[in-house]
């Protein structure tokens, strides 16, 4: 009888180890205020937002007008903010003519969080573009940390140029300045 009703059991012993983790997404947003809103909130939309308070109004050639806003983050990871455009609709052929004959000069910083820019029509430094048309679809990029660490200022002067046309007198222009948030 040769290996009738034989079994062969092999014994192995084995142990397990486990790992957990959570894996969570930190958030991004940006936030801005001005001189006539100074609490940090959100305005994502051309809708509700935020007043860039030029005071521009009465204007003839060779008068400037300035006014700041701040960027900052409200969320928990860095990222960084840009220029992206600048919408600038008018009252028709007469604020075409204004709207073509105002030089914008933009000038971005960066500063702490607790900081109020300074921002006059005498600030210097900058890029300045003729036309508020003609303002570039994209400026330079500007980082900001996270958790509203650092703000980056934008100080915008509006300037009528000296050689404004007569048919820019009655012009209104109602540009909306769209900044750009981005991480990752």
């Amino acid at each position: 009888m040769l290996g009738f009703g034989a079994s062969a059991t092999l014994a192995a012993w084995t142990d397990n180890e486990f790992a957990s983790s959570q894996i969570t997404a930190g958030t991004f947003s940006i936030v801005s205020r001005t001189a006539s809103a100074p609490t940090f909130a959100e305005h994502p939309t051309a809708a509700n937002a935020v007043t860039l308070p030029l005071g521009a109004t009465n204007l003839y050639p060779g008068q400037s007008r300035a006014a700041w806003i701040q960027i900052t983050t409200a969320g928990t990871v860095p990222g960084t903010v840009q220029l992206t455009a600048v919408a600038a609709p008018t009252n028709g052929a007469n604020g075409d003519a204004l709207r073509d004959s105002l030089d914008v000069r933009i000038i971005p910083t960066t500063a702490g969080a607790s900081t109020t820019p300074t921002c006059t029509a005498a600030t210097t430094g900058g890029i300045t573009y003729t036309g508020i048309g003609n303002v570039p679809a994209t400026l330079p990029v500007q980082t900001l940390q996270s958790n509203g660490t650092n703000v980056v200022n934008y100080c915008i002067i509006v300037t009528v140029r000296a050689d404004s046309p007569s048919t820019a007198q009655g012009g209104i222009v109602t540009p909306t300045w769209t900044f750009t948030g981005t991480t990752g």
